[in-house]
């Protein structure tokens, strides 16, 4: 049996939100023993709070016998602020107690369930997870990894793609494209098994800090930075 951290605070734009959870692995068997979710972006940035709430309600707090002995974060992509406050917290919760962290990407998450769904369409080229991003452009993650896409600027692939996640019916899809708008974070559950397969070596490296898909908003200003202070 494997005790797992699990946080997620990627989700951007109207879907904003963060979720913490506490998992018990046991077998192939994945069970939640303690969960909590709140919308919005500032739930996102103070995870911590709902990490604090999970990890009593589990008996797993600080000073108590049993203690997390994975911690597994969702790096992205997705909001700048949700991914920078859920991977630090993250990563001071598995420094506190001792435990291994591993980050997984949402796509790599829900891929199992993607993949399921893709052999049962049958004659299908892949899946493709599209959420949400700046205004005017979205992420778009495959098997083969993320980018961040222009609207204006997409084009269509190929072929006949399952095309899920929040932003699904935001992108202009070749006739044929198989559309599942209903699939758009992965569960407490699904993230707690990718980040098992991660940690077992299943799914290849990759280091727990954010995926910054897009460059940052922010900008200098007209002026220039101001002088350092003498």
């Amino acid at each position: 049996m494997t005790r797992i951290l699990v946080l997620d605070g990627s989700a951007a734009g109207d879907a904003a939100h963060g979720m913490a959870a506490c998992v018990v692995q046991t077998g192939d068997a994945y069970s939640v023993v303690a969960q909590t979710q709140s919308a919005g972006k500032q739930a996102a940035e103070g995870i911590g709070l709902l990490a604090a709430q999970v990890l009593a309600q589990a008996g797993w707090q600080a000073g108590a016998e049993s203690q997390p002995q994975l911690v597994g974060v969702v790096v992205g992509p997705g909001s700048f602020t949700g991914l920078r406050a859920s991977c630090a917290t993250a990563a001071g919760y598995a420094l506190g107690v001792g435990a291994p962290l591993v980050g997984v990407t949402r796509g790599e998450a829900l891929r199992p369930q993607l993949e399921a769904l893709v052999t049962e369409a049958g004659a299908c080229d892949g899946w493709m997870l599209v959420t949400a991003a700046r205004r005017g452009r979205v992420f778009v993650e495959t098997g083969q990894g993320v980018q961040a896409v222009a609207l204006a600027d997409w084009q269509p692939p190929a072929g006949r793609w399952l095309v899920a996640g929040d932003a699904a019916e935001t992108l202009p899809m070749p006739d044929g494209a198989l559309l599942r708008s209903d699939i758009t974070t992965p569960t407490a559950e699904q993230i707690a098994h990718a980040v098992c397969a991660r940690h077992a070596g299943v799914l290849s490296p990759r280091d727990a800090l954010p995926l910054y898909v897009d460059p940052p908003e922010a900008k200098l200003p007209a002026a220039g930075l101001r002088s350092a202070p003498v």
